[in-house]
């Protein structure tokens, strides 16, 4: 007997850009999307606008120039002395300052929530061996719906699995059915071999179905998550009385 078990793993991330097919709230954009058997939840949340602070003024005060008096000689054959202005430096610029610009916060998750599906089985009656041309009942104990609630960042997404049940009874003879059977008198998942041997009866649990966040549901892009499960049965002959 082989069971495959597989495992539904959620995993959160923030991404540089939403998603094509994602759901956005104020702050925050969420998709849903299954990718090698599992199923991926990202979510972006909304960056804030870079703050850049005005650059400074820059206040230059310039000295007026002040022209020197001319001196007159007190004696006429007295040799008139020069006129010398004052030399004025240039103001001195303070250079302009650069814009202050703040980084927008990035939020950081690397936090993987890993939600197991429910495991699948097998049963069958008779429990020991079926009969040839008796009636055998099959039935899974998996649920035929889940349901999470992964709260990520500041929303909540509901997750709805819906199960398919996909029988295979060894014999080349299959059954797809929405209900997970039952022993007798249950007729859901039945069937009748026509030679005995060993069988090997194997079932596929299909998942898909939706997702929902802030009362808007979409459904879950790509392809369905599958769980294998098989299980041996032996088939006999009934014994025959003479009289």
């Amino acid at each position: 007997m082989e069971i495959k078990r597989y495992s539904l793993i959620v995993i959160l991330l923030l991404l540089g850009a939403p998603a094509a097919n994602a759901a956005c709230t104020q702050k925050t954009c969420v998709d849903v999307f299954t990718d090698k058997n599992q199923l991926v939840i990202t979510a972006q949340k909304g960056a804030a606008k870079p703050t850049v602070k005005p650059a400074p003024k820059v206040i230059t005060t310039i000295k007026p120039v002040v022209k020197a008096p001319v001196v007159k000689p007190p004696v006429p054959k007295q040799t008139p002395k020069p006129v010398v202005k004052p030399i004025v430096k240039p103001p001195t610029l303070k250079p302009i300052a650069k814009p202050v610009v703040k980084k927008p916060a990035t939020a950081s998750l690397s936090d993987k929530l890993i939600k197991l599906l429910p495991a699948g089985d097998i049963n069958f009656q008779p429990a020991t061996q079926s009969v040839v041309n008796i009636p055998t009942y099959f039935w899974t104990k998996t649920p035929q719906r889940f349901q999470a609630v992964i709260p990520i960042l500041d929303v909540i997404v509901y997750v709805n699995l819906y199960a398919t049940f996909d029988w295979s009874f060894g014999d080349g003879a299959k059954k797809l059915t929405l209900l997970q059977g039952g022993p007798f008198p249950n007729p859901a998942v039945m069937h009748t071999y026509a030679s005995k041997g060993d069988k090997e009866v194997e079932l596929k649990v299909i998942w898909q179905g939706t997702w929902s966040v802030n009362g808007v549901t979409s459904p879950i892009a790509g392809d369905l998550i599958t769980q294998s499960i098989s299980k041996q049965l032996t088939v006999v002959t009934a014994p025959t009385l003479f009289n």
